[in-house]
């Protein structure tokens, strides 16, 4: 059993039970009884010094103010204006003006006298007595919790442990405010949503989002059960990280001094074990993590050979490798600070993964680069798996995780996009969704496409992607767009396109580019001659804006074939 302790600090009563001093009275009520002290001074002392007297129990006799001239009351209200706890004044009979004094400061008096070091020494034995009790407990609790943690106990066993040793429900919530562990005896009187309801409520208040080195121990004043009760509080900060909170819920909302401050003592002393624990699992976690983004990597960029070399890997995540899936990209979610942080955008893969769980479809999803992939089940083969109800499934999800991304506090109005490729069947073909999804997210801004969109919107562009990978497709591009291009003319390509854009209306490409009508005709004129064709007449026109998908095209798979398939 765990040594106890005194109370939080010494007591102007506890004080006065020493047999030399039992003889005192207390002129302040029950008010004065309870007054903390935290060292004594002589009068003579604390008369003739400026500094603030704090805590401090100043000992008179009453010859000493009689000599200085000074009466009982005005010399309560001279020390109470700096701060004093109390005044114990001996060889004192009371007198109806010690009642008035008292209004002030709480005042002691008793006819005996007991010199000054009598009382010195007995406030000085008291204080190192707590103090002594208060080291003996913490290292009682340290010792009990850091022989579970060598023995390779996890978190729940800790805090199991210190419900044991506090007879309290004990809590241990992680830095983003969720519960991360909850003990407590039988029966059992805190439900972990309710508990978890009222810690998000005090999050404000508690000052979570506050540097490390501001945080501190504390009592708050939770309501559970409709009923309020007392939690003693302190921060888990380990080397200058804030890791979260230890919470130990108290039977009501006043407990006992003794008890709160034992338990204040527990819930220090278990911080920083609770926090290297805390520490484990976090690498524990992050290392599952790093090893599940190497296996959607690994899905993405085709670095299996065959089902059977990923159906090893799958079994370990329950990955099904033969449903129907759809792979999305997701993008404009990072921040700067992003490179130095990936705890957070594992945090938002991870969230990403669990969006729509009552399809219960299996979903994986990682960080590539600066965007998020998610590889979907969208149906499953045998089970109505059929195109139209996959590509449903995949179109229903981009749209939630769209809407969840954009809802993100910290995303601070930042647009997202939201791509993703036409639903492949197994999981050999995923790398194919993948670049799809890849290839619409290139095409999106560009073509001024809606900030939610799938491969299959891109329409006469997905057509065209096989031709304008071809070598006739990229010549037909260059012959058209190079004379356009030419330094030497001009920015002519633009002009073109715009025209082209119109459907051939001068005015308004000319409104669209700023520019006068006439400029306008004269750069037509200028592109016509250079590339021997009447741009006016349809066909010429479609010539151009073939040319220019071709070249877009080309260009936009360049890129994707640098992500999707890296040397």
């Amino acid at each position: 059993m765990p040594h106890s302790y005194s109370d939080d600090a010494l007591t102007l009563a506890r004080l006065l039970q020493e047999p030399v001093l039992r003889r005192a009275r207390i002129h302040a009520g029950r008010a004065g009884a309870v007054t903390r002290l935290e060292w004594v001074a002589p009068w003579s002392v604390a008369v003739h010094q400026d500094d603030p007297l704090t805590g401090v129990l100043v000992h008179a006799h009453t010859d000493e103010l009689t000599e200085a001239g000074t009466s009982v009351v005005t010399a309560a209200r001279d020390l109470a204006d700096r701060g004093a706890a109390a005044l114990l004044l001996d060889g004192h009979t009371p007198a109806p003006e010690d009642a008035e004094a008292a209004c002030a400061l709480t005042l002691v008096t008793m006819a005996d006298r007991v010199p000054f070091a009598v009382v010195n020494r007995l406030v000085a034995d008291l204080t190192l007595a707590r103090e002594t009790h208060v080291l003996r407990y913490g290292l009682t609790v340290h010792r009990a919790l850091a022989e579970l943690l060598y023995r390779g106990a996890e978190l729940s066993a800790l805090c199991s442990q210190m419900s044991r040793m506090s007879g309290r429900p004990v809590a241990v919530f992680d830095s983003q405010g969720t519960l991360a562990a909850l003990e407590q005896r039988l029966p059992r009187t805190v439900e972990p949503a309710e508990l978890g309801r009222a810690f998000a409520e005090q999050a404000e208040a508690l000052g979570t989002h506050q540097p490390p080195e501001e945080l501190h121990p504390r009592v708050a004043e939770f309501v559970l059960a409709g009923r309020e009760v007392a939690c003693v509080l302190t921060p888990i900060v380990l080397g200058g990280r804030h890791d979260g909170w230890i919470l130990l819920i108290e039977d009501g909302d006043d407990p006992h001094p003794h008890d709160l401050a034992e338990h204040r003592v527990l819930v220090e002393q278990a911080a920083p074990i609770v926090g290297t624990e805390m520490l484990r699992l976090r690498s524990v976690q992050r290392a599952k993590e790093q090893a599940r983004g190497d296996f959607v990597h690994g899905l993405l960029h085709g670095r299996f050979a065959t089902l059977e070399d990923i159906s090893a890997r799958a079994a370990h995540y329950e990955f099904p490798v033969r449903s129907w899936f759809g792979v999305l990209v997701a993008s404009g979610i990072t921040q700067p600070g992003d490179a130095d942080s990936p705890a957070r955008l594992q945090t938002l893969a991870l969230q990403a993964a669990r969006l729509l769980p009552e399809q219960e479809r299996h979903t994986q999803a990682a960080m590539v680069g600066d965007v998020l992939v998610v590889v979907r089940e969208v149906a499953r083969r045998g089970t109505m798996g059929t195109p139209d109800a996959a590509m449903t499934g995949v179109a229903e999800y981009a749209a939630a995780l769209h809407k969840y991304l954009s809802r993100r506090k910290d995303q601070a109005g930042r647009p997202v996009r939201v791509t993703y490729g036409r639903p492949v069947v197994g999981a050999l073909a995923i790398p194919d969704g993948y670049r799809e999804a890849r290839m619409a997210h290139g095409l999106q801004q560009r073509l001024g496409l809606p900030p939610v969109c799938g491969y299959q919107d891109l329409r006469v562009h997905a057509v065209l992607e096989d031709v304008a990978e071809s070598r006739t497709g990229r010549s037909f591009a260059a012959d058209i767009l190079a004379p356009l291009r030419d330094p030497a003319a001009g920015d002519l390509e633009t002009a073109v396109l715009a025209y082209v854009a119109s459907g051939g209306n001068v005015n308004a490409s000319a409104r669209d580019l700023h520019i006068h009508r006439n400029t306008m005709l004269y750069k037509l004129d200028r592109a016509s001659r250079l590339l021997g064709m009447d741009l006016r007449q349809a066909d010429n026109q479609f010539a151009v804006w073939l040319a220019h998908t071709l070249d877009l095209l080309a260009s936009t798979t360049a890129e994707v074939d640098r992500v999707v398939k890296p040397a």
